[in-house]
């Protein structure tokens, strides 16, 4: 449903909580909608870490607009697991109207929109496609593709991820996107890559799911604050919940717990499902293939192409890769929730953990194509030398923090750049690793 239809019958103003994407795009759609003299401000339960305006509009703490609360409509426009958590809060200060706006709402509304901005662009050298998938992006296929059969279906086959959310407004995000070689610059930066469902398999063990879990081991991170029920109903023998952060938690469900043998579990409110990726190159031994998925981001892969990874000789399986006109580096400084000494941060341990990359990886942040979400699966041995690379840096990350009295202990910033140093890691070794891709499966429970 449009939000406008959603707002429809709403009368007087609207104040909308929020401050990060979400909120910035609601904010743009309600303009276009011809909304903008009902818009209010934007509202937040605290000023630190968030613009002073948006959109022109000032941000403020939700109190300050308590003396307008029986006039206000609140649009929690944020992801949903915060919703009730804020609508609580602003009750405590009167407000009584609300209208609940997701993550995945708003990505929606938005990709209509770009769908139907693309017919404005023919200069373009992709299109843009509903994603059947993770229905937060959009799927971007060439316009040109080649279409040759067998093992040659290589990279002309592939298609990548294209934002709906994104901190630059659409039209600038187009104009970016038109000098875009489609097939061309993505190879040059992540190399040779090749489609997971395209490489040829062995056709005599289709049918036979054999012990799979030898194969490969999958582990999903999930928290305390995902559903126990779904992560037992959707498991496969080879996928294996681990609860993370689990030393922080009152309650284990049950599952493995990366509390347990060698870990870092302590050390989840900063680096998030890297603590599982820890456990996993730390305590599993025995797959020749292992790696990490969500609880809500599955790797859409089959049984045979489980077996397919070996016989065609793939090192590592990573997420399609997502476009970021403008290059990652601005995408990271203005749409992550951390603060810019962060990014320097980052730079700073590298140069002094792993000197030989700094200049490379600074390069790397103004390409346009990144790996997303921390997600590998790769043979044993290539997973655990990429965590061996990547581990040394977020420790010297935090040890940074606590040099420069960083004080944030709960944003989940060390797994936000692991995000970027995970990409650039198998960027870097394109030559040296035969590198698969598949979309992941998103789901909104």
């Amino acid at each position: 449903m449009r939000l406008k239809d959603r707002l429809q019958n709403i009368k007087g103003h609207l104040l909308i909580y929020g401050a990060h994407l979400v909120a910035l795009e609601c904010a743009r759609c309600l303009i276009k909608n011809g909304y903008q003299n009902k818009i209010v401000g934007f509202a937040v339960t605290a000023l630190e870490g968030n613009p002073d305006e948006i959109e022109g509009f000032p941000v403020k703490k939700i109190e300050d607009y308590m003396e307008q609360c029986h006039d206000l409509t609140v649009i929690i426009a944020m992801p949903e697991r915060y919703h009730d958590e804020v609508e609580h809060h602003a009750r405590n200060y009167g407000f009584r109207q609300f209208v609940k706006l997701r993550l995945e709402d708003m990505a929606e509304i938005k990709g209509q929109e770009l769908l139907l901005e693309q017919e404005n662009h023919p200069r373009l050298s992709f299109v843009l496609e509903t994603s059947k998938n993770d229905p937060t992006w959009l799927d971007m296929m060439g316009q040109h593709s080649l279409h040759t059969g067998g093992y040659e279906k290589k990279w002309e086959q592939l298609h990548y991820k294209f934002p709906t959310l994104f901190y630059l407004n659409k039209e600038v995000v187009f104009a970016k996107s038109e000098t875009l070689n489609f097939h061309k610059d993505p190879k040059e930066t992540c190399g040779e890559l090749w489609d997971l469902h395209a490489l040829p398999t062995d056709l005599y063990k289709e049918n036979e799911e054999g012990e799979l879990q030898d194969i490969m081991a999958v582990y999903m991170a999930f928290s305390a604050w995902d559903e126990t029920a779904e992560n037992e109903r959707r498991r496969l023998s080879w996928i294996r919940p681990i609860q993370v952060g689990s030393c922080l938690s009152k309650k284990k469900y049950g599952f493995l717990c990366d509390d347990e043998g060698d870990n870092i579990s302590e050390k989840n409110r900063l680096f998030a499902e890297m603590t599982g990726a820890y456990w996993v190159w730390k305590n599993e031994t025995e797959s020749d293939y292992k790696g990490l998925c969500h609880y809500r981001r599955h790797f859409i892969i089959s049984s045979k192409e489980i077996r397919a990874l070996a016989q065609n000789g793939i090192d590592a399986l990573l997420t399609t890769p997502r476009y970021v006109p403008g290059g990652i580096r601005d995408m990271f400084l203005e749409e992550t929730p951390v603060k810019r000494v962060v990014y320097h941060g980052m730079l700073r341990a590298i140069s002094e953990v792993a000197p030989e990359d700094k200049a490379e990886f600074e390069t790397y942040m103004e390409h346009c194509f990144y790996y997303p979400n921390n997600m590998v699966i790769a043979r044993s041995k290539v997973y655990d030398d990429y965590c061996a690379w990547i581990f040394p840096i977020l420790f010297r990350m935090m040890e940074i923090d606590k040099e420069i009295d960083y004080g944030h202990e709960e944003d989940r910033h060390i797994a936000y750049a692991a995000e970027l140093l995970t990409s650039y890691y198998f960027v870097k070794n394109r030559e040296q690793y035969r590198i698969a891709v598949t979309d992941y499966q998103f789901t909104s429970i």
